[in-house]
């Protein structure tokens, strides 16, 4: 969607009883251009009626997701810049119809954190559930490694077994870190073939007790109420570790449960 559309959904959003002719003048366009406009936002459910400025409740529900991120960006040009306030607002909406998606949630995520950061203060351990009452709702991508469980300096090979980043996902004041298993190949040179694996089972344990993780759209979820959180505040940086026990589902047969740390890092 064109900037010249968000500004003036934004401006339906503010002023319901705006009409065709305002918001031309606004826009600073012919009220031909803003009917054709207009008419454009009816066809895609975005207004009750054609020819008319008021939004529908897919519109208003479109424009406050978008106003959110505009409010966001707006923080954020703020912070590394030396824009005014309406400055910054009127970058952050050309920014967000030229970076894609991907882009815009990694900015958001990064306010999100810092805001987090900056309340921790001196707070060097905490626990899941404050940053399930601390951060916004949303997805936040954290980097993490496998290790074997005896030796947490090598690798395990579990670790080519997920989509890497990972998330923690953040909704109604529930926590949860995000897993995306892929699968994995592994050829055998003397044999000449190759075999192939995906992770069939994932569990998590604390002080000792194991406990599954759920599954939902083919991803693992571990809740972090009950986990622990470092913080180290000259690095801005946060990290968690817990050991899992992962089960292999080969193309021929199974492999049996192994453990391993799990090594967890925001940044």
């Amino acid at each position: 969607m064109t900037t010249k559309k968000i500004k003036s959904l934004l401006l339906m959003n503010e002023n319901k009883k705006i009409t065709v002719t305002l918001l031309a003048k606004k826009m600073n366009v012919s009220k031909a251009t803003m009917s054709r406009m207009i008419n454009t936002f009816y066809e895609q459910g975005l207004t009750l009626d054609k020819g008319k400025c008021q939004l529908s409740k897919k519109g208003q529900e479109y424009i406050e997701k978008i106003q959110e991120k505009i409010k966001n960006l707006t923080y954020w040009l703020q912070e590394t810049s030396h824009l005014n306030e309406e400055e910054a607002r009127q970058e952050a909406i050309k920014l967000y119809t030229t970076l894609n998606d991907e882009t815009i949630e990694r900015i958001c995520s990064r306010i999100h954190f810092n805001k987090v950061f900056d309340q921790l203060g001196d707070l060097v351990e905490f626990s899941g559930h404050y940053l399930e009452h601390h951060l916004e709702p949303g997805k936040y991508n954290f980097s993490f490694t496998l290790f074997h469980y005896k030796d947490a300096n090598v690798h395990s090979m579990a670790n080519r077994g997920f989509e890497h980043p990972a998330y923690l996902l953040i909704e109604q004041h529930q926590g949860f870190l995000v897993f995306q298993p892929i699968e994995m190949k592994k050829e055998l040179l003397k044999e000449r073939i190759t075999i192939s694996s995906k992770l069939k089972s994932m569990k998590y344990l604390i002080q000792d007790k194991e406990y599954d993780c759920f599954e939902k759209n083919d991803c693992f979820y571990i809740p972090i109420t009950d986990l622990n959180f470092f913080y180290t505040k000259e690095e801005r940086l946060m990290q968690t570790s817990l050991t899992v026990k992962l089960k292999v589902n080969l193309l021929k047969g199974h492999m049996p449960e192994n453990l391993a740390l799990l090594k967890i890092l925001f940044h």
